[in-house]
């Protein structure tokens, strides 16, 4: 079927019989035929337009819909990477302060060690100095001994002297 226009519907004529219908009231309903078509027009023009628009607003909605998923995507998974970046951080400093740990308990370990060998030497020194120390006051006082008793036996300087004389 031919989509009728408004205005092919007012010019259309129609031929005449005898016993057809009023010319006038036909014009008229043919006029507002015309107007209801012209009006229904405008209408379906009018919602063609909206329909094209909101159909470019849901376009518009599903393009930044898509958009915010693949942000909100995106921003899980660089959360999700910070984290497991954060988490091997965090072990890897844990692993260093363990392994300082060690170090520093090995080299506390090796310092005392020395220390005690420190103070073994030194408790060596002090019994070969007490030792020696003793000795050197046993020979003094053997030296002091003798010396009183050649003092006991000692003569006057007069007596070696009477007897070299005699």
């Amino acid at each position: 079927m031919q989509s009728l226009t408004p205005l092919e519907i007012q010019k259309q004529t129609f031929s005449r019989v005898l016993k057809g219908y009023n010319a006038d009231e036909v014009r008229g309903y043919l006029a507002l035929v015309a107007e209801e078509i012209e009006r229904l027009l405008r209408d379906v023009d009018r919602l063609a337009r909206e329909n094209a628009m909101l159909r470019e607003e849901l376009d518009e909605h599903t393009q930044r819909e898509r958009i915010l998923k693949d942000t909100l995507l995106s921003a899980q998974k660089v959360s999700e990477d910070v984290k497991a970046n954060a988490r091997k951080e965090a072990e890897l400093i844990v692993k260093d302060a363990e392994l300082l740990a060690e170090r520093v308990v090995a080299q506390a370990m090796t310092r005392m060690s020395d220390i005690e060998r420190a103070i073994q030497d030194l408790k060596l020194q002090r019994a070969a100095a007490r030792s020696k120390l003793r000795m050197t006051l046993e020979n003094v006082q053997q030296m002091l001994d003798l010396d009183a008793e050649e003092e006991s036996t000692e003569q006057p300087i007069t007596a070696l002297f009477k007897k070299r004389n005699e």
